[in-house]
Order: C-alpha cells, then structure tokens, then sequence
C-alpha cells in the first residue's frame, strides 16, 4: 500500500509533459524536483494556479454558464426573466433542484429526492416559492416530453432475446401485481374514504401506476454495468414499469369515460384497448421504416435515427392527448424505439456503439431536474386535507402491500433467485409520474362540468391521495432501489458487461498532454499499459518503489512513447 504524498511543481509549465521525446527515459523525471508539501498546502497551491487543477474548475464553468443562460433569457423575454414571471420561476427552480441533485449525489442518495424536495420547498415555502408562478400548461408539456424520453430509452434498452426467453415472467410480473394493488386500493378506497365503486377504482387505478422516470434510470444503469442481467432483471423491470403505466393509464380513461359519461358505455369500455392496439400498430410501422430510412451507411444517421426517435415519440404522445387516446402515446413510445432497435442491434450495432442511446442519456441529464423539480413543485400543502390524510396514505400502503405479495410471488414462480425475487419485488414501489400527470384530472373535471360540491370532493380525495403516493412513495421507493440493487443482485462476469473494464493502474499514472496527442483529461490507459518502444516491447507497466523519502519514486529503465506522456501526481 503506498503511502499518500503530494507533490507540486513550480509553475504551470512544469506541470506539462516533463517527457519530451521518446529517447527520454521515465527516470528523468526526478530532474522535476517536486517539493514536497502537506495535503492543504497542495490544494492551496492547486487552485491558486491558473487554470485551477481541482473542481474548482468545473465549478466555475458551471457558474458561468448559468449566468449566460440567463443573460440569454432575460434578453429573448424580457419582464417574463425577472423575479414573478414565469421564465426566472422555471429557470429558479431547475437550478435549486440541480444542486439539490448533487448535494444528495454527495450524501449517497439518489438524486432526484433532492429534486423533489427542493421543489416543493419552492412551491410551499413562503417569499422563496418561484414556482407558483409556472403555468400549469408548461409544467404539463415539459413533464410530457420528459415522459417521453423515458419511454424512448426504455424501449431502446429493453433487450428482444431477454423478454423473448422469459415471456411467461414478464407477463406475470406486468399483469399480477398490477391487478393486485388496483383491486386492493379499490376495496380500501371503498371501504375507509366511503367513495362510490367507480370513484374508488378510479383512484386505484392512479395509485396503480408505477413511476418509470423513477425506475428506468436506475435499471438502465445496472443493466450497463452488467449487474443482475444473467436472469434479465432489469430488463423484465423496464418492461414492467412501461406496459404498468399504459395498463394504469388505459383504466383511468375507461373509468373517467364511464364515471362522467362523455360516451356511451360500449364504447368507452372498447376504448382503453383501442387505444393500446393503435399504438402498437404506430410503434411498429414507424420502427420498420427506421429499418430502411435513413441509410445506415450515412455518416448522420445517428443523428436522423435520434430525431426520428425524439419526433417520433412526440408525434404520438400530444396527438393522443388531443384526441384524448393517452394510452395509445405511452405505447407507441415504447414499441418504437424498441422495434427500431431490432434491427439495429443486428447491422450496426454493438454493446459498446449505440450512439442513439447515449444522446438520449445526454438530454436526460438535462431535462432531469425539469422532470423531478416540477412533479415536486406538484405537491402543495393546501392540497393535503388533514380529514383524508391519513385514510388515503392508509389506502395507498395496502395497494403497495397487495403489490409487493404478488410481485414476490410472481417472481418466485419464475425461477429468480431469492435475492432477485426480493429486489423485483420493490421495484414497484416508486410512484410520480403519472400520478402527478393524472391526479388532478377529475377534480379539474368535476369543476369544468359544475357537478356539485360532493362530486368535487371525491375529486380532493384523488388528489389528495396522489400528492401522499408522490412524498412517500417516489423517495422511499427510489432510496430502497439504490440500496438494494448492489446488495441482491450479482455482477455478470460473462462478458456481457457493456461498460468496458477499468484497467488495474495504479492512480499514479496520470496522462499528460502532449502536441502530439490530446491526453488532456486526468485518467489511465484503456488498456491498462504503458505504451511500448523499440527499447521494451513487454508492455508492462514500470515498477515502482514504496520509497517515503519525500522523492518522486524509482522507475525502471522503460522508456515512454512520446505520443503517450505519463507522470507521476501523487503516491
């Protein structure tokens, strides 16, 4: 174990390539003559350089790029960019729920609780809530196109040969606990808040829904790095996730038809599985021509197939909110990129090369904090009833308890291991998505129509119980995923494994830059190995001595290449 030491040099310049030619030794570079310093007197030294060699750098970019965004804005619209318009709320609250985001990052936490709360402090805390001066309209469009990413990169991730292997379990796992927790949370909305049948299974039906932009990130990280992929978890919970919210959203429209009788009663039932054969018929034909246009040999058709995708998605998403079909655009979001994908995969892509895929995780990055600030800019105290608080949390935990019985005994039945079958089983806790997309509807309905103060008042009991499942459920549900999943499942060591193995480098080994080649970034060889010359050809890295003696360490007489420069920071 080599013992921490720090060493700094006299001058930006030093801090460059001290190997200039490939007949240099790696010896030399004691000729540096780094001095020795304490732990503080480094970081002192480190930022006091220009530019700064910590964090300190990044930090200052992102300052400045705020303060530009900004400037920007308050340019393009004016009144609308200052304090009480609509622009400096939005702009307010992405910033807040962004360094929220990190600040949980730091504690270990998921991200978007810190998100979510801020967001709600912004919305409820006097003389700071910014965000009660964003239009709903906005909150709801850009809560749609964050939907849509999600589902976009859900179908693109979901792996065809996992679900084609495991049809029985994912049809157990989608269906089973679903039904469980909208029947279970039907009978207790009955049963404690004295709601009418069609009433109670309305808001089963909301509280059913399982929130994706919860769970995809998280299973879309694991499934990149390869853990529980050996029996598909994250793929079957991808699925999962996607087709509950199309079955959540499917009943909610059949019940809201029939519970304000805006059709006849044939024809609203026949409704909800219309609406999810159009959108399957909509994701595959789309997806098919993906196959053909554009040509794969182009050199931008990443760049038309993430257009395609993004457009794609948009297309069927708003045109179905206008033509009031939401499942059918939750559905073809899913079966698009998913069918598209089939076929690349197969031409021109590998494990390593989806570039889709990674623009996709780049916007989503972007759009995060918009997504989780405004569903926790949604949770308001004047909304919560102390009369139905407790009665609706109460409803709420048994729906949660009905689904987690049978999402572990569908998962028991489908030959997962122990582990597994207890960490599939929380994978459907989290919920806010839909219910902050879905959870006003009714109380906004009711008013629309003027049906009286008690029909108005099942509406509150709705939303009501949709904020409780958004501050519980969505927070809890995302903490206990993050725990869990490096507890319960396993790493697969086959190879299958997309992120590519780091090298066993020692820290020490840092690239320089050099004119030759743009090794800028802090960081180690790909390969794990020093570059080769005439004089050595093992490809092995230098030994280095356990020297404390405050001098940089001994190297073996290897020489470096001069397009690939190394240099020793820290031991």
């Amino acid at each position: 174990m080599y013992k921490k030491k720090y060493f700094i040099y006299h001058s930006t310049a030093e801090r460059r390539p001290i190997l200039s030619s490939s007949k240099m030794s790696v010896s030399s570079v004691e000729s540096a003559s780094p001095i020795k310093t304490t732990k503080r007197e480094a970081l002192v030294t480190s930022i006091s350089t220009c530019p700064p060699i910590t964090p300190l750098t990044t930090i200052c970019a992102l300052i400045l790029l705020v303060a530009l965004i900004y400037g920007t804005l308050w340019g393009l619209t004016g009144p609308m960019a200052l304090p009480g318009g609509p622009i400096f709320g939005l702009f307010a609250l992405v910033v807040v729920c962004y360094l929220g985001g990190q600040f949980m990052r730091i504690l270990k936490l998921p991200t978007l609780v810190g998100m979510m709360v801020f967001g709600f402090v912004l919305r409820n805390v006097p003389h700071i809530n910014v965000a009660k001066d964003i239009p709903e309209e906005w909150a709801g469009n850009i809560r749609n196109m964050a939907l849509i990413l999600i589902l976009l990169r859900a179908g693109l991730e979901v792996d065809a040969d996992v679900l084609k292997n495991n049809k029985s379990t994912c049809s157990k796992l989608i269906f089973i606990p679903f039904i469980a927790e909208f029947i279970a949370a039907g009978l207790s909305a009955y049963y404690l808040l004295n709601m009418p049948w069609i009433w109670s299974f309305l808001m089963a039906s909301m509280l059913a829904a399982v929130s994706p932009a919860v769970v995809l990130p998280v299973m879309l990280k694991l499934q990149k790095k390869g853990i529980g992929v050996t029996n598909g978890v994250p793929t079957m919970v991808i699925a999962v996730a996607g087709i509950d919210d199309v079955l959540a959203l499917s009943a909610f429209e059949v019940l809201l038809g029939v519970t304000f009788a805006t059709g006849t009663l044939g024809w609203t039932i026949a409704q909800g599985p219309l609406e999810m054969l159009v959108g399957i018929i909509y994701g595959i034909l789309l997806g098919v021509i993906t196959w053909y246009i554009p040509n794969p040999d182009e050199k931008s058709t990443s760049v038309f197939r993430f257009l395609i995708l993004c457009f794609g998605g948009m297309c069927v998403l708003f045109g179905s909110q206008a033509l009031n079909w939401g499942a059918a655009g939750a559905l073809g979001c899913i079966c698009l990129p998913f069918v598209a994908a089939i076929r690349w995969k197969q031409k021109d892509w590998n494990d390593d090369n989806n570039p889709v895929g990674d623009a996709l995780a780049f916007v989503w990055r972007i759009i995060e904090p918009f997504l989780f600030g405004l569903i926790g800019s949604e949770i308001r105290i004047d909304y919560l009833q102390p009369s139905i608080v407790g009665l609706g949390l109460a409803t709420m935990f048994i729906g949660i308890a009905a689904r987690m019985l049978a999402a572990f005994a569908s998962a028991f039945s489908a030959g997962l291991t122990l582990k597994e079958q207890i960490f599939v089983t929380f994978a459907g806790l989290p919920k806010a998505t839909v219910q902050a997309a879905i959870g006003p509807v009714a109380l906004s309905l009711a008013k629309k129509l003027e049906l009286g103060a008690e029909i108005e008042e099942f509406g509150i009991m709705i939303l009501t119980t949709a904020v409780l499942s958004i501050l519980i459920a969505a927070p809890l549900g995302a903490t206990s995923i993050a725990l869990l999943a490096p507890r319960l499942l396993e790493r697969d060591v086959s190879g299958s494994v997309r992120e590519k193995p780091k090298p066993d480098i020692p820290d020490t080994m840092v690239p320089m830059y050099d004119s030759h080649n743009s090794y800028h970034s802090y960081g180690t060889k790909d390969d794990g190995r020093l570059p080769s010359n005439s004089n050595d050809t093992s490809g092995k890295l230098p030994s280095i001595s356990n020297d404390t003696s405050g001098k940089l360490p001994s190297i073996s007489n290897e020489t470096a290449n001069s397009n690939n420069i190394y240099s020793i920071e820290k031991l």
